[in-house]
């Protein structure tokens, strides 16, 4: 069970795995030594799976995030993904249970760009519904 440290230890670990353990135990008031006991606790639990690198995407100023739900004649993700897979703007793709079959994230470069996305999302056979909402800020990203 994870009390109130350990969860802020966590969430600033996911902020900065590279933060100084010194810098966490005056984060938790805790020592050092307590920190450490208690990610390598969370280690053998399963709680941190491990550490990685993350790259920097590149910083393009013009980029929108757009996210497109989808309603589908029938389960047809698969399919779905093989006609649009390869779109290099389709950051994310996922199959959804609910009134809508599939949620995708966008990332463009226009409204232009994204209006042709969306048509050509719209026409395919295998879609009855889209709805596109345009991401306007990011309130958390963990």
């Amino acid at each position: 069970m994870l009390d109130d440290r350990d969860q802020k230890i966590l969430m600033l670990l996911e902020d900065n795995a590279r933060i100084p353990i010194s810098a966490l135990a005056r984060a938790v008031n805790l020592s050092p030594t307590a920190v450490r006991q208690r990610m390598a606790r969370m280690e053998r639990e399963g709680t941190i799976e491990g550490f990685t690198v993350l790259r920097k995407k590149p910083d393009v100023t013009s980029a929108m995030q757009a996210v497109v739900m989808l309603q589908l004649t029938g389960s047809f993700c698969k399919r779905l993904k093989e006609a649009f897979g390869h779109l290099p703007e389709i950051r994310k793709f996922w199959s959804t249970a609910g009134e809508l079959d599939a949620v995708m994230l966008l990332e463009v470069t226009s409204v232009q760009r994204l209006n042709e996305i969306t048509s050509q999302l719209n026409d395919h056979d295998l879609v009855s519904r889209i709805q596109t909402h345009l991401i306007t800020e990011t309130q958390l990203d963990r």
